[in-house]
């Protein structure tokens, strides 16, 4: 990297979520979020992080997004069991109306993710799943607005893989001071009602609470 080029705190929590956090922003994501709705501001500093060999953009098929703004399910244990068919009903019809479109995503690169101490490699390793860590980036993106806290302390699939070897891999999780999962985050996609029971009973049999987005 440049010497002369300095990383702006900015920069710095972009490349930090991406590295640790989450698989890819949108450009409109991250314009909307970073540059508060400036496509062309963030076009400009994103080819010149590109420049440096910190992100890279990839063209995905990806539906758009629907508004993220709360959870569809909190549950905590000691709570009835959810009715996981009005929940797989919600999933799904929020998509029916999204088409495929493509579409341009950021992600980071292998030497950025060294740099930042992620586990992404600066690939993706399943693009068909483009739409769905899109939705990821949405929930981390709300939180970031409305539970800046959780941000901070959300801890990704990937990075927590190691930890969870053998056992279904949820897309978030929030923890403690000391490493310790206190919740436990699912953007729901298309799921359909047997998919969101299998979920259900993961985290009932280690009794952790959950949000499905």
């Amino acid at each position: 990297m440049n010497a002369s080029f300095v990383l702006s705190t900015r920069d710095h929590e972009l490349l930090l979520a991406l590295s640790q956090g989450v698989r890819l922003f949108s450009q409109r994501q991250i314009a909307d979020h970073f540059w508060g709705g400036s496509l062309p501001n963030a076009r400009r500093r994103l080819k010149q992080l590109e420049g440096c060999g910190l992100m890279m953009r990839v063209t995905v098929g990806a539906r758009s997004i629907p508004e993220m703004t709360a959870p569809l399910l909190s549950w905590k244990p000691g709570d009835d069991a959810p009715h996981f068919g009005q929940l797989a009903y919600q999933c799904q019809s929020r998509w029916r109306t999204r088409p495929v479109r493509s579409c341009s995503v950021w992600i980071i690169t292998e030497r950025g993710a060294q740099q930042f101490g992620g586990m992404n490699r600066g690939d993706l390793s399943h693009p068909t799943q483009a739409t769905h860590d899109l939705g990821v980036a949405a929930v981390w993106l709300r939180l970031r607005e409305v539970a800046p806290e959780w941000a901070a302390a959300w801890r990704g699939e990937d990075e927590m893989a190691a930890s969870r070897h053998g056992e279904k891999r949820p897309d978030a999780f929030i923890v403690d001071t000391t490493g310790r999962v206190v919740w436990v985050l699912e953007f729901g996609g298309s799921y359909d009602a047997e998919r969101i029971e299998a979920f259900h009973m993961d985290c009932f049999s280690r009794n952790l609470p959950y949000q499905l987005w």
